[in-house]
């Protein structure tokens, strides 16, 4: 009789201890552990929307004007449009590779509802030195202004440069960190690919 209880006795223990363990494992499961909030930009999420400040003309800029399951109201023009972004600072070396590449590509598609932007942000320095950068290496390609870094936090732009491709319906397809070597061939057939779409990609 004893030894029938202490087995009884150590059998609820061992499912108390598994029930535990497993319950744990649940959590841990559906919610995402220390550091993965800041889980990196994959393609196949819907692009975080923003506004920055153009850095030559201080003027407002809103991904909504061009991409996004809906646009902004008060933006008359309602054409999606294929958004290329690149984040960029003037300490970046391989940014200086990458942008005159950019500027290339975007001059293919001037007549195409493409937009390519540049995205100044982990900068040391200010905005008047960035601009005077900007200007002195000759860069023809709108940037956009993070001086908060927000938006790198927004986008987890752990290095530079960083790509991003935005679909007209405001998901992202691609994310390229760091610089790739001839990247623009493969970017540049993506972009017409992007242009045929008339309907947001589905989602299995």
């Amino acid at each position: 009789m004893r030894c029938s209880s202490f087995l009884l006795l150590l059998g609820l223990l061992l499912c108390l201890t598994l029930s535990t363990s497993t319950g744990i494992a649940s959590v841990n499961a559906g919610f995402p552990i220390a550091g993965a909030a800041r889980d990196s930009l994959k393609a196949g999420m819907e692009a975080p929307t923003f506004v920055m400040r153009d850095l030559v003309s201080d003027e407002p800029f809103y991904l909504r004007d061009f991409t996004g399951k809906v646009l902004r109201e008060n933006w008359k023009k309602k054409e999606r449009h294929v958004v290329v972004l690149s984040f960029w600072a003037t300490w970046c070396q391989p940014c200086r590779i990458e942008i005159p590449i950019l500027t290339k590509l975007a001059a293919e598609f001037k007549d195409k509802p493409v937009k390519f932007f540049l995205v100044n942000t982990m900068e040391e320095t200010t905005e008047d030195s960035v601009r005077i950068a900007y200007k002195s290496r000759g860069y023809t390609l709108p940037s956009l202004i993070d001086p908060s870094n927000r938006y790198q936090s927004v986008y987890t732009v752990r290095g530079l440069p960083m790509l991003v491709v935005v679909d007209k319906f405001g998901m992202v397809r691609k994310v390229n960190r760091g610089y790739h070597e001839k990247f623009d061939i493969e970017l540049r057939d993506l972009i017409v690919e992007l242009l045929k779409e008339e309907a947001p990609p589905t989602t299995k």
